[in-house]
């Protein structure tokens, strides 16, 4: 819950937003002192309560930002800043007994524009999908939803266009932002990506699950893809999996789509993580093949592959290692697009230091 969110915005500086924990501990957003540096320290600028910050920065604008309120039960916010110093009321956007969202802005560039990622129109917009908590506890997590915004949060809008600003903040699952009634079907949600096609349509990337617990008794795991098409939403099954836990990230190119993610059974088969795999398909997300295994023969698992914002070929994705069902060292790798892997090194005698080429 200390995990901290960064941000950039035009004129350069750096923003960290810190997660607190629910009302118990605050959150904290920080600015860099000077442009495009950390050497000269951070500036506290606002102590409040937000937890799983997700700030956006938009171009000409400022921020976004969607984050978490314990306001009884884990419930979704937003707020907005010209500057990010003096800050606009929170405003709930979803409270059915709790919910946890993954965002993005698009285009992803943002201040430079779009790179490689499909869609639309050149305006920004935040998209963001969420499930929601049954009785208010995670381990019920179920069901999709789905919202975006391209004026800061003044309307939002469903994927098919319809506005909900009328009716925030969303209090019952049955509202046209519900992608799949996945409670219906006893299934459990666990959010990981979120995304666009070349038109522009979002697409969502979720693993769901018999049951919350680690081991067998959850099988079968399946990473899915929720994607949204003229005659509504469409799910794609990519891979099974053996934990809820396994993070991966979705890439959408012009010339093909990736998933990088611990797909692959690990060392501590039923702990989070595993062997990381780099999954493509050339129809648009319609079907998927195993590209490349990443990792193999490992000592501890892989887990959490993230993909950089606007993600270069030669940083195309990172993630750390470690045992899941004990204390351990963790290391942290990287990967290029074509699936050459590096480790960083654990210690740095000098400013700067090569990674070690391990595939």
């Amino acid at each position: 819950h200390d995990n901290p969110s960064i941000a950039l915005d035009e004129d350069g500086y750096l923003w960290v937003f810190v997660s607190g924990r629910g009302q118990r501990r605050p959150g904290f957003i920080y600015r860099s002192c000077s442009p495009h540096s950390i050497e000269d320290g951070f500036e506290l600028v606002l102590e409040g309560e937000l937890t799983y910050p997700q700030p956006w920065w938009i171009a000409g604008e400022g921020f976004l930002h969607l984050f978490t309120k314990y306001t009884g039960v884990r419930e979704l916010y937003w707020s907005r800043s010209q500057d990010g110093v003096t800050w606009s009321d929170d405003e709930k956007l979803a409270g059915m007994e709790g919910h946890y969202q993954v965002s993005r802005r698009l285009p992803e560039g943002g201040v430079s524009g779009l790179s490689g990622v499909g869609g639309g129109s050149a305006q920004q917009k935040v998209i963001t999908a969420f499930n929601r908590h049954p009785e208010g506890h995670p381990d019920n997590r179920t069901d999709l939803f789905y919202l975006e915004t391209d004026d800061l949060g003044a309307s939002w809008r469903t994927a098919a266009g319809h506005d909900l600003k009328g009716d925030l903040p969303l209090t019952a699952p049955d509202t046209p932002a519900r992608v799949v009634d996945f409670a219906s079907e006893n299934r459990l949600v666990y959010m990981k990506d979120i995304s666009v096609d070349a038109d522009g349509n979002p697409v969502i990337l979720v693993i769901t699950s018999a049951d919350h617990r680690p081991g067998p008794m959850g099988n079968p795991r399946t990473w899915t893809l929720a994607r949204w098409q003229p005659e509504g939403w469409q799910l794609t099954p990519v891979t099974d999996t053996t934990h809820n836990y396994d993070m991966g990230s979705l890439y959408i190119t012009d010339q093909d789509w990736r998933i990088v993610a611990p797909t692959e059974p690990g060392p501590q088969h039923w702990g989070t993580g595993g062997e990381m795999a780099m999954w493509i398909s050339e129809d648009d997300g319609w079907s998927w093949r195993l590209a490349d295994r990443l990792t193999s023969g490992s000592v501890n698992n892989h887990a959490y592959a993230r993909r950089p914002v606007n993600a270069h070929e030669g940083f195309y994705g990172f993630w750390a290692d470690g045992n899941p069902d004990e204390f351990s060292v963790s290391h942290l790798y990287f990967c290029n697009r074509e699936g050459k892997v590096w480790r960083m090194p654990t210690v740095m005698t000098a400013d700067e230091a090569e990674p070690e080429s391990v595939r």
